[in-house]
């Protein structure tokens, strides 16, 4: 399999798989298909509760799957609403913003998650967590701003901006409410993320991704 970002400010994703491999992709990213790839809708997990969660998250009930039933390689191309973000996973967790999730080279755990910080944070009480060992693709606006924090290592950032905290728990993740942030044009509270973990940022305010 061959994975390939194409463009500059809105990108896209140009997949060549050989006979015999697949691909998952978010419902409706798909912008071709050469023939011989076939497509396989299925359910995102089951369940009402699932349901509902996936509603509130901004997360797709269903999932694509993309393989290639032909002898010879065939190409694909999957679309974002403006960038798109590679992120390895060898069986890590990793917490985004809400809808994020856009395509990955193996079939990943989507789901939601509750998050009382996030909800203190301003990133919002329902949030997506992502498991699994794949390249994930998810969604971003502009070039993205990767910080590796070290153990104690902290930052504070405007929610807005998250896209996703990699191999960061609940317990790493507090809000920091101020006056001063407000005035500051931040909002009341930003999030104060303390390492060890990743963070990947969106240099454009993320909240624009939802609309």
């Amino acid at each position: 399999m061959n994975c390939k970002l194409v463009g500059q400010f809105v990108q896209y994703l140009e997949v060549t798989l050989s006979p015999g491999e697949d691909f998952y992709a978010e419902k409706g990213s798909v912008i071709y298909l050469e023939a011989g790839i076939e497509k396989e809708l299925s359910f995102n997990g089951s369940g009402l509760s699932r349901i509902l969660g996936a509603k509130l998250s901004g997360e797709s009930l269903f999932i694509l799957r993309l393989y290639n039933a032909s002898n010879l390689p065939r190409k694909l191309t999957i679309g974002s609403r403006f960038g798109l973000l590679p992120v390895k996973l060898n069986g890590e967790t990793m917490i985004c913003h809400r809808g994020v999730y856009v395509a990955s080279n193996n079939r990943v755990n989507v789901s939601t998650k509750l998050s009382i910080a996030g909800l203190t944070g301003g990133m919002g009480l329902l949030l997506q967590k992502i498991q699994g060992s794949s390249t994930v693709f998810l969604d971003t606006k502009g070039t993205p701003i990767t910080i590796e924090l070290k153990y104690g290592e902290t930052i504070e950032v405007d929610e807005d901006h998250i896209i996703a905290l990699l191999n960061i728990s609940e317990t790493q993740m507090k809000s920091n409410w101020s006056l001063g942030n407000l005035l500051g044009g931040e909002g009341l509270s930003m999030m104060r993320v303390t390492g060890p973990g990743t963070v990947y940022l969106s240099p454009s305010k993320f909240y624009t991704l939802q609309q």
